[in-house]
C-alpha cells in the first residue's frame, strides 16, 4: 500500500526519488511476501484447519507474490505507466484479500 501511495505522489509531483523509494518498497514487500509464504507453509502443519480455507488463503498469497513480482519489475523499469498502476492497485487488493482470509482462518477457526 505504501508503494502505491509513493508512486501516486511521484506521478503527481514528477519526483524521481519517490519512484526509487517506492521501487525499494516493492522489493522489500516481495521479500516479506516470500518469507510469509514459507512461514505459512510451516504453520499449516501445526494447525488443524479446514483444507478449503487453507487453500483459499494460500491461493491469495501466491497470487499476491506473483503480482508483487510484476509490480517490482514495473517499479524499476516503467514505474509510472498506466499498466503499472493497474498492477499496483491489484497488488493492494490481493494483499487485502490475503490479510482478510488469514484473519478468517486464524480467528474464525479458533472461535469455532
Amino acid at each position: 500500500m505504501a508503494g502505491l501511495l509513493m508512486m501516486w505522489f511521484a506521478k503527481r509531483r514528477n519526483d524521481n526519488q519517490m519512484v526509487q523509494a517506492a521501487a525499494f518498497n516493492f522489493s522489500v514487500a516481495l521479500l516479506m511476501g516470500v518469507m510469509a509464504i514459507f512461514s505459512g507453509l510451516f504453520a499449516v502443519d501445526l494447525g488443524q484447519w479446514p483444507v478449503v480455507e487453507v487453500e483459499g488463503h494460500q491461493g491469495y498469497s501466491f497470487a499476491f507474490v506473483i503480482v508483487t513480482i510484476i509490480c517490482t519489475i514495473y517499479a524499476y523499469t516503467n514505474a509510472l505507466s498506466r499498466n503499472a498502476f493497474f498492477f499496483y492497485i491489484a497488488n493492494v487488493l490481493l494483499m487485502s484479500a490475503t490479510a482478510y482470509s488469514g484473519y478468517m482462518l486464524v480467528f474464525h477457526s479458533a472461535s469455532g
